[in-house]
């Protein structure tokens, strides 16, 4: 996925939460972007949205 096309993925996910009046973090945009660019594999993914629920 380009960068552009996540860029304009993780605006369209924030925007559409603001919506719902929840918000996202610095970490939890940090780590969905680490996912989409491929840097980290999902079972990964997994495990560090998991510490970030349970901070």
């Amino acid at each position: 996925m380009s960068q552009k096309k996540i860029e304009e993925a993780m605006n369209y996910a924030k925007k559409s939460l603001e919506l719902e009046n929840m918000h996202v973090t610095k970490e939890q945009s940090k780590l969905v972007k680490e996912s989409l660019e491929g840097k980290i594999s999902h079972e990964e993914f997994i495990k560090k949205a998991l510490e970030l629920a349970n901070e």
